[in-house]
């Protein structure tokens, strides 16, 4: 099959407009100019969260467009302040769903005791985008039953898509009138009645349903141990399956089940690494059956349903493989389309009932995002939007994955990326460690990164020990190595560059972001003399407060024990705060008020540390501000006040 790519004038830049390094810093500080592309499942429609800048109009909205008319209707808009706007799918073609949160503080049921917190509340929002009504899925009335109201109502387990009036959604049910473990209810998206259809089972926290849109599966957790059960379709007994400890390789997670009711598909360890399988609940065995794996890497994803026929297409992935199908023709498209799209990683979605329209979401190192409208017949694919209208690859710099060694042997996975047009040789260097710390980067791309790149540092993203991806083993090899081990692989990254030749070792500097903020404010306390700077954005500085506080709120509290320790006295040794005096470079410190991951104490102590032994430290402290840096406003003073910090403190001409 031939694929013409017609790429519209309206998303891209010509040559002659390239505008000369470095870009306003807006450029790659706004919001997506578009994201979250979805088609309804007649292809008719297409909605997006798009980027608002219009005079005084500043903020977010949802765009549907109609496909035969090009006409565009904003269904909804925030200005980023009240609440963010997190998602939108389609129910069908007039109804979107759409997934709502914003930060708050109150009286909270923690699972231990009714106490006062600070949390983030998540909404679902129900829009017909026929008559631009806004509803909740739930009555006043229905939700008055609760002493202490749900954070979380907007999980929804099954659309139902042959079912134009309801959809399954997972709320808290109710003990003593507290919001306890979920129930899942059946909603009527037209008149907000409810039905529950399961009640909520004690250590039970989550459901999931069949392609029939029946309940068949859900998982439980006793202190260390996680339980999968599968209801039995004939019988409808509930049987435990694949129990297993927290980060162990016997770790089995249900991803969903085939057109076959009694084929279900599971994410579970092989050799160290992540795979999918498929097992045949008939077989007493349950024998496995390798559906994808990827070499050296786990594989992390979720079912890609038919919605003509409920049968499994293949796998959507988040890794830097794109979707792997399973359907021989939707191998053969995702082929043809990887052969037009070569510089990118190219994820088919969205794929219409009739299985003819379907979106692609393309993007790589220096491909910021752009979205393609397909059909099978007759065969197309045109460009609709690009995530970043400015940040085309024209303007963006190169980044090449590298392999290092650390002092005690590990190989440590970084994706550098250099200055357009430098020298890869004697560059100030940025270490850029990532959040998580059990996340990852690859070879994708990021706008901070690209940023700093654009200012003309060279940037190290390390995948240090801990990080997820890479297996089990690399995994929990960073259990308990907060500060330790986990950080002398970032400092191993700078060794290696130094040693290339490709970074002045008197001009790095140390920035992150959460974990990475950690990092960054450990590395200048456990290696002082390594960097010049030191930059920290919504960071851990206090990880005995850190461990304490997750203590007294959740009640899963020996899984971050095991993951970061439980020891106070080595737990205060692992906090930067503690150590103000060993700093000897400038800091920078900023966190958002409303960050609800890593409380905004973390900076205030670490600031008030630093201030008291006479150190240079500069602490923006930004209202309205999530850990996402989710607001356009405070999210452009952040990057702005990192290139006017490096500026000073590490400048680029020496």
């Amino acid at each position: 099959m031939r694929y013409y790519l017609i790429l519209l004038t309206l998303f891209w830049l010509s040559a002659a407009q390239l505008q000369a390094a470095p870009l306003p810093v807006e450029h790659f500080a706004n919001l997506p100019d578009v994201s979250r592309l979805a088609l309804s499942p007649s292809g008719t429609k297409l909605c997006a969260i798009v980027r608002i800048d219009v005079g005084e109009t500043n903020g977010t909205g949802i765009q549907v467009t109609d496909l035969s008319t090009s006409k565009k209707d904003f269904v909804l808009f925030s200005d980023n302040s009240k609440y963010f706007i997190g998602n939108a799918r389609w129910k069908d073609d007039t109804t979107l769903l759409v997934e709502t949160w914003y930060p708050s503080k109150r009286d909270t049921w923690t699972g231990l005791s009714q106490a006062r917190y600070e949390t983030r509340e998540l909404r679902l929002l129900i829009i017909n985008t026929q008559t631009g009504e806004v509803s909740s899925p739930f009555k006043k009335s229905y939700l008055k039953k609760y002493k202490v109201l749900p954070n979380v109502l907007s999980r929804v387990v099954d659309t139902l898509p042959n079912d134009p009036d309801h959809i399954l959604m997972s709320i808290p049910g109710l003990y003593r009138n507290y919001a306890w473990y979920p129930v899942v209810t059946k909603v009527n998206i037209k008149n907000q009645m409810n039905k529950t259809l399961k009640k909520s089972e004690e250590r039970v926290f989550g459901w999931g349903t069949d392609q029939q849109g029946r309940i068949r599966s859900s998982y439980s957790r006793v202190d260390e141990i996680i339980t999968s059960r599968v209801k039995d379709i004939k019988t409808g007994e509930w049987r435990e399956l694949w129990p297993y400890a927290i980060f162990s390789d016997d770790e089995v997670e249900i991803l969903g089940f085939d057109k076959d009711p009694n084929i279900v598909y599971i994410s579970a360890y092989q050799n160290n690494f992540k795979a999918i399988f498929k097992v045949d609940l008939r077989d007493k065995d349950l024998n496995r059956e390798l559906v994808y794996s990827e070499p050296n890497y786990d594989v992390s994803g979720y079912l890609v349903h038919s919605l003509k026929d409920d049968r499994v297409l293949g796998i959507g992935s988040a890794q830097e493989t794109g979707t792997k199908f399973i359907d021989p023709e939707f191998k053969a498209l995702q082929e043809s389309i990887d052969r037009a799209l070569t510089a990118s990683r190219n994820f088919i979605y969205s794929i219409t009932k009739d299985e003819n329209k379907y979106l692609v979401y393309s993007t790589g190192p220096k491909e910021s995002g752009s979205y393609y409208l397909g059909t099978r017949s007759p065969a197309s694919l045109k460009a609709v939007a690009y995530r970043y209208n400015k940040l085309v690859p024209d303007v963006l710099s190169d980044v090449e994955r590298i392999e290092y060694q650390s002092r005690d042997g590990q190989t440590i996975e970084g994706y550098l990326t250099v200055p357009r047009g430098a020298k890869p040789e004697n560059l100030p260097t940025l270490m850029f460690p990532h959040g998580g710390p059990m996340a990852r980067d690859s070879n994708s791309f990021d706008a901070m990164a690209q940023f700093f790149a654009n200012r003309g540092y060279a940037v190290l993203q390390m995948n240090f020990r801990g990080s997820a991806g890479q297996g089990i083993e690399f995994r929990n090899s960073g259990l308990k190595k907060w500060g330790k081990e986990m950080q002398d692989d970032i400092e191993d990254g700078a060794l290696a560059l130094i040693k290339r030749g490709i970074t002045d070792p008197e001009r790095i500097c140390i920035v992150g972001a959460s974990y990475g903020g950690y990092a960054a404010l450990m590395g200048v306390v456990k290696t002082p003399d390594r960097y010049q700077c030191s930059i920290s954005i919504n960071g851990v500085s206090n990880v005995f407060d850190l461990v304490k506080d997750n203590r007294s709120f959740r009640s899963d509290y020996n899984v971050v024990d095991e993951q970061i320790g439980n020891d106070n006295k080595t737990l205060r040794e692992i906090s930067p705060v503690n150590f103000p005096e060993k700093v000897k470079v400038p800091v920078l410190l900023i966190h958002g008020v409303l960050d609800r991951q890593v409380d905004v104490k973390h900076s205030q102590q670490m600031h008030e540390a630093l201030k008291a032994a006479g150190k240079n430290v500069t602490y923006i402290e930004q209202d309205g501000e999530d850990h996402y840096l989710s607001n356009e406003v405070t999210r452009v003073q952040a990057y702005q006040a990192m290139a006017d910090f490096l500026g000073q403190y590490l400048p680029v001409d020496n």
